[in-house]
């Protein structure tokens, strides 16, 4: 009974806004906590809605509580759609990125969302079945340099770490043989006769085999990339993120990083970039790659001000703050 009373108080309760108000976000805490619903339910987000589990399995949980999911990305993430845009999600879980970018590319876009863990793969069926357009592939798949099958390992205890490498799993779980696609090869063999205009990737390590897949694609698209850069996940696997980072700044590509400490986007040179990775450790760190075509100010929006237009910084400055 209670599962059924929080389904309908979710579909009324304005949860699009729990990420912004403080007083929303309480209450909506408070309800969860009095009915703790089991099962899951339909909850709206700023973007889309999608089915919230509220037990331990998947990421959803965080959207539960925070009402958002990696919001400066996902705002960034929504500067360069339009209608229209040919979007690629790798590494969708729930689906966050392909969700959004449906309701912006409107039915003349397309958005493939990749995901090869079968159990997201289902969340992620069942979150595009709730679109109110259908301009949405998903595929049970994953990204990489070459088109064949791969060993899946699933990982028990993180549900957003499921990866092809045995070493980065916490709680290693069931292995699971998963048909994987060169990006370039699934384009040509599905005749996608579209421009890619942006190109997310968050694949556990596996980031340069998909680019060095895709690689035909970017380089004639010109996408922008958002990327999940996990140096020591790549060096696991016999790769390295200075493969991957050279391979943007020769193809003439900008650079934006998530600074978890500003909580904000930052532009960056290639060589802090290294600098950074060599001296912080960090396990992963979230870049925007962006398209050659008039540099950093390519990736985002020239906005005036009462002077004229503002410089890059300071846009990042505006978009920071427009959150």
């Amino acid at each position: 009974m209670r599962d059924s009373i929080f389904a309908a108080i979710a579909r009324r309760f304005p949860t699009e806004r729990i990420g912004s108000s403080k007083l929303l976000a309480g209450i909506w805490r408070t309800l969860f906590y009095l009915f703790r619903p089991a099962k899951p339910f339909i909850m709206r987000l700023p973007h889309y809605a999608a089915w919230v589990h509220p037990k331990k399995g998947t990421l959803t949980r965080v959207i539960l509580r925070r009402g958002a999911w990696e919001p400066l990305e996902t705002d960034f993430f929504v500067s360069r759609l339009k209608p229209g845009s040919f979007v690629v999600d790798a590494g969708a879980n729930f689906g966050h990125y392909a969700l959004v970018a449906s309701g912006i590319v409107g039915p003349d876009g397309l958005v493939v969302a990749f995901e090869p863990f079968p159990r997201n793969f289902e969340l992620l069926r069942s979150n595009i079945s709730l679109l109110p357009v259908q301009n949405t592939i998903a595929e049970q798949a994953g990204l990489a340099d070459k088109s064949g099958s791969m060993d899946l390992i699933t990982d028990e205890d993180n549900p957003g770490g499921h990866s092809f490498n045995p070493n980065l799993i916490w709680k290693p779980g069931a292995k699971i043989s998963v048909p994987v696609y060169a990006l370039d090869d699934y384009i040509e063999e599905r005749h996608v006769n579209r421009r890619l205009d942006v190109l997310k990737s968050d694949t556990q390590g596996y980031e340069w085999r998909l680019v060095s897949g895709a690689r035909r694609t970017i380089l004639r698209d010109r996408p922008v990339v958002l990327c999940e850069i996990a140096p020591a996940a790549l060096k696991e696997i016999g790769d390295s993120h200075e493969e991957l980072l050279r391979f943007f700044e020769e193809a003439g590509y900008s650079i934006l990083m998530m600074d978890r400490g500003k909580d904000a986007l930052v532009p960056l040179g290639y060589d802090a970039l290294r600098r950074h990775f060599d001296e912080t450790g960090r396990e992963f760190e979230d870049v925007i790659f962006l398209p050659p075509e008039g540099g950093l100010e390519a990736g985002l929006d020239r906005v005036p001000d009462e002077a004229g237009e503002v410089g890059v910084v300071e846009a990042v400055d505006l978009l920071n703050a427009g959150r």
